[in-house]
């Protein structure tokens, strides 16, 4: 079994705490605190992304879960 069959709250933890990031990231870039980089730049872009679909994939699987 893999990890979404046993545990779909699992995926949305992760997805919500790399939704976090994506948003934290830009918010510390535009406040100074941390410099702009391209590497930042895709790696906040690339973690809200995921995270969205991991939640997204993580809710699926709690739903298909609870109906049976």
């Amino acid at each position: 079994m893999n990890l979404a069959e046993t545990n779909p709250l699992a995926l949305i933890v992760i997805g919500f705490f790399l939704v976090l990031a994506g948003m934290v990231i830009p918010w510390l870039m535009v406040l100074n605190y941390i410099e702009s980089t391209y590497f930042l730049n895709f790696f906040a872009f690339a973690a809200s992304f995921l995270g969205l679909m991991l939640g997204l994939i993580g809710a699926a699987y709690y739903v298909r879960r609870s109906k049976q």
